[in-house]
């Protein structure tokens, strides 16, 4: 399987008035193509740190990142733009939806950067829309769905490109818990259909449970429930 997110000793720290702030520490961490993660831990500890920097939207403060191995921040900010776009999909907790979009005008939005053929993107989307049932809700806008239904668009819209790295920032945070177990299974279900490498930040023990590896984070050290995690020091 392809190594698709590489970690190598990254730490990220921010200076306060106080001093420095250790957010993450001396994390190393390798991900192969298809690996489903969820990333646990207290508030505070780094979860959305981690996250941040596997999509390229924080630079570690030392150590080395590798996506598909590249280093990214070498690439300068217009080719990191679009390597960010082509390779990564991201869902938050709260969808991000443009409200005055459709559904499918929402999901084609990353294609508005040049990726593919503008037919081939289409299908792509009705096909993606159509897995999640939502292919009798392509012309409605976000205020006449669900919440659950908003987030089903969401992964819709991350997966657009077929991404080889998904990142979810509690995807399911907002949802009541049936909505919630549909989103989680689903999250696996399309990663594991398109071999995408996913990692899913979560509070949600039920969510957490579903996903067969775990990093938990403390004290900005990470600790692995599989070691072949654990990535290895050049």
């Amino acid at each position: 399987m392809p190594l698709v997110l590489h970690m190598d000793n990254v730490s990220r720290s921010f200076e306060t008035p106080q001093g420095t702030l250790m957010i993450l520490q001396d994390v190393s961490l390798r991900v192969m193509s298809g690996t489903a993660i969820a990333i646990r831990g207290p508030s505070g500890c780094g979860k959305s740190t981690l996250l941040y920097l596997a999509g390229t939207l924080d630079q570690p403060t030392s150590g080395l990142i590798e996506i598909l191995g590249e280093n990214p921040w070498r690439l300068g900010s217009g080719r990191l733009a679009s390597f960010r776009n082509q390779h990564i999909g991201f869902i938050f907790q709260d969808h991000q939806l443009l409200p005055q979009c459709s559904v499918l005008e929402n999901v084609l939005l990353p294609s508005l950067a040049g990726f593919g053929a503008e037919g081939d993107v289409r299908q792509r989307a009705n096909s993606l829309l159509e897995r999640v049932g939502l292919k009798d809700r392509l012309h409605h806008r976000p205020g006449r769905l669900s919440g659950g239904e908003r987030q089903r668009v969401a992964v819709c819209r991350a997966l657009i490109h077929q991404p080889s790295l998904l990142l979810a920032d509690e995807p399911t945070g907002n949802l009541d818990p049936v909505t919630a177990a549909e989103i989680g299974n689903l999250l696996l279900e399309v990663a594991a259909e398109n071999d995408t490498a996913l990692l899913c930040v979560t509070h949600s023990d039920v969510l957490a449970a579903g996903f067969p590896h775990t990093i938990s984070l403390h004290n900005g050290s990470a600790t692995f429930n599989d070691k072949t995690l654990a990535g290895q020091q050049r």
